[in-house]
């Protein structure tokens, strides 16, 4: 029988040890390789540290860029399959195709926090390569569907195993890099040509008695699987364990995190830290940052093709193709702030200037940059992408289609959770601003680290 009784709270004392416990972690390497080994500084010459990060590059970015953004195109092209024939062939009529996008997120919000902290048990290599295979066989699947409640099965299981995917890409790099600026950028990209891509497919309706949008889905679900596969080969799991650099350089890479962030190797992850963990209220505000900003990114993969098509009376291949040249836009600014945040050391100023359209990467890159240790940022990762899965959420329910073309709803929800969070980055802005300013003093250690300080 359970028990009725209250969960007592955590006693100060313990608090202030679990603090320490995941502050001090970094002290010490998980890895094989490293055991019995110090971890100094190391003496490289620029030419030398550029040429390790060129490796490193070679090795992360390009796998891990193409991966999220095919990713991105798997669960963003539904729009793009409504005006190619899938809402008249399942007969998606008043709020089916709502709850076809709905049913995802809610499956994507239940499993960010698991699948994630799964990442650091079974290694990135395998998760990562798992996960895709699973929700790229899952979009095949879709291309076969002849019914709105098979659809809705497909998508809820493409939610699940997508649920950890964009979070644990993140996290990895973040384990590597101190920016995200051009895994960003790729994907951006990549972004924009599925849109053209979908055009293509769709070109092939007809083939073997299948319709435009069918292709879509198979095609598409076809090219992660391969690329997935090619990535459990090439992706580096942390860097203690990288067996792609020598001892010196492991321990470089691991230095140069160390410098920026403080945890440049792995720490062991407990119920009791994960419980901690959660306790931060900086995890919920950036979740809310990227529930806001997600929102509208969401609508438009989502609704505009449909806008173009039903509200504005284009044909199905130009909505689908004048869907694509904002992301070209989007990957210029995605360089410009990327280099702008890094340039001045600044965050806060560039994602509030942001909210007006959207900035999720630049929600990302703030929270990456102000948490400290493998196990918190394995947990902030999930819950920040929890707050994108609600923004998904809220879009499918704010962007009504009795309210087509204009979606007054919408643009109201949009524009005042825009706000709300250009609000918490003010607040968010002063307290680092506060904190730092006591670190420098000597008066207070951020996240149990001395000479940590918070980028704002």
């Amino acid at each position: 029988m359970l028990s009725t009784q209250p969960t007592p709270l955590p006693k100060i004392e313990d608090v202030i040890l679990i603090e320490e416990e995941s502050a001090a972690s970094y002290m010490k390497s998980e890895g094989e390789d490293l055991e019995g080994s110090t971890v100094g500084r190391t003496d490289f010459t620029e030419t030398e540290q550029r040429k390790i990060l060129r490796k490193i590059d070679f090795r992360l970015l390009p796998i891990l860029g193409a991966m999220y953004a095919i990713s991105l195109m798997d669960r963003t092209n539904l729009g793009l399959a409504a005006v190619a024939g899938m809402n008249s062939d399942l007969n998606l009529i008043g709020n089916r195709y709502t709850i076809i996008i709905m049913v995802f997120f809610v499956m994507y919000i239940i499993f960010e926090i698991p699948s994630n902290l799964m990442l650091s048990k079974a290694g990135p290599a395998n998760w990562l390569a798992f996960l895709g295979v699973a929700f790229g066989s899952i979009l095949i699947g879709m291309g076969f569907t002849k019914s709105f409640e098979t659809m809705a099965i497909c998508r809820a299981l493409l939610g699940a195993t997508e649920a950890g995917f964009l979070p644990g890409c993140t996290f990895l790099i973040s384990c590597w890099y101190k920016r995200l600026g051009a895994f960003w950028i790729l994907s951006v990209i990549v972004s924009g040509f599925a849109a053209v891509f979908a055009y293509v497919l769709t070109l092939l309706k007809g083939k073997h008695g299948l319709n435009g949008w069918q292709w879509i889905f198979i095609i598409e679900g076809a090219i992660t699987v391969v690329i997935c596969i090619i990535g459990w080969f090439l992706i580096a799991d942390f860097p203690e364990k990288a067996k792609f650099l020598t001892l010196k350089e492991r321990q470089y890479a691991i230095e140069r995190i160390n410098d920026d962030r403080g945890d440049g190797e792995q720490d062991k992850i407990t119920l009791r830290l994960v419980i901690h963990h959660l306790a931060d209220p900086k995890l919920y505000a950036f979740s809310f940052m990227l529930m806001s900003s997600t929102l509208p990114g969401y609508a438009y993969s989502y609704f505009l093709p449909i806008i173009f098509k039903e509200g504005l009376g284009y044909s199905t291949s130009k909505s689908q193709l004048m869907s694509a040249p904002p992301y070209v836009l989007a990957a210029i600014l995605t360089y410009s702030s990327s280099w702008l945040a890094d340039r001045f050391q600044i965050r806060g100023p560039v994602i509030a200037f942001h909210q007006a359209m959207t900035t999720v990467p630049g929600v990302i890159t703030y929270q990456a940059n102000n948490i400290t240790s493998h196990s918190k940022r394995a947990v902030a990762a999930g819950t920040c992408m929890m707050g994108g899965g609600l923004g998904g959420i809220i879009a499918s329910v704010a962007f009504r289609s009795q309210e087509s073309p204009g979606y007054k709803t919408g643009v109201y929800t949009t524009l005042g959770l825009s706000l709300a969070s250009i609000t918490i980055i003010a607040v968010l802005m002063l307290w680092f601003r506060h904190c730092n300013k006591q670190a420098r003093a000597g008066t207070r250690r951020i996240n149990g680290l001395e000479n940590w300080y918070y980028t704002y």
